[in-house]
């Protein structure tokens, strides 16, 4: 039975129209863990997979901005839990309706994070879009930026104060199971997955110094 409960106003999951087998999956393994109702926004194949990739987020930022919405929770439909707790969901819900931020990745590939001071809530410059949430200060980043040629997260990396979960909950299913619309080399194998998790655990340690001085807070 479902016992997390994100603190959002809707939830969605992004999909290709023609990938009912990522959606089977997704149904499997996130919408019994989460009470959220999550609706899936399924989209055409774009000749551009970068572009169509980054327009469907738009469009969810679009629309959460046009119904009024604080917070939406947003998954891309290849996403895969790691063991997730109640205490943690708590403090990211207090962290959202608390803080102030633009987005919060629920999972990440690693650049570079470090802890604040906030239980389970790390600072970072990461990539990925798999699982976050976006305030709605983040969405009108979003529906703000016009595509440029660059995916959505790597806009994120760049433009967007962005706030990570420590650990994080989600990584991708590997390729073998639900394969990639967008990288022509494909990087989210397990044994990928396993090395970005060790990134992700030493990073804060690297940059302890940035948390002790509140250094890009």
């Amino acid at each position: 039975m479902s016992s997390l409960e994100f603190d959002v106003d809707a939830a969605y999951c992004v999909s290709l129209k023609e990938r009912s087998d990522r959606r089977a999956v997704f149904k499997e393994t996130i919408e019994p863990l989460i009470k959220n109702k999550v609706e899936f926004h399924v989209v055409e194949r774009d000749s551009d997979p970068v572009r169509g990739c980054y327009e469907s987020h738009q469009d969810i930022a679009r629309e959460a901005l046009d119904k009024g919405y604080e917070r939406v929770l947003v998954f891309e439909d290849d996403v895969a839990p790691y063991p997730i707790s109640p205490s943690q969901v708590g403090w990211i819900n207090k962290f959202v309706r608390r803080e102030q931020f633009n987005i919060l990745h629920l999972g990440y590939s690693m650049g570079k994070s470090w802890l604040t001071w906030f239980p389970y809530i790390a600072r970072g410059r990461v990539v990925a879009m798999h699982a976050y949430i976006l305030s709605r200060e983040g969405c009108r980043a979003l529906v703000d930026a016009p595509y440029v040629g660059v995916p959505v997260d790597v806009l994120f990396k760049r433009k967007v104060k962005q706030h990570c979960t420590f650990p994080m909950l989600f990584r991708q299913h590997p390729a073998a199971l639900t394969g990639s619309d967008i990288e022509l080399v494909v990087k989210n194998e397990d044994e990928w997955w396993q090395k970005n998790w060790k990134k992700h655990w030493m990073s804060p340690i690297k940059n302890i110094w940035r948390t002790i001085f509140r250094v890009g807070f």
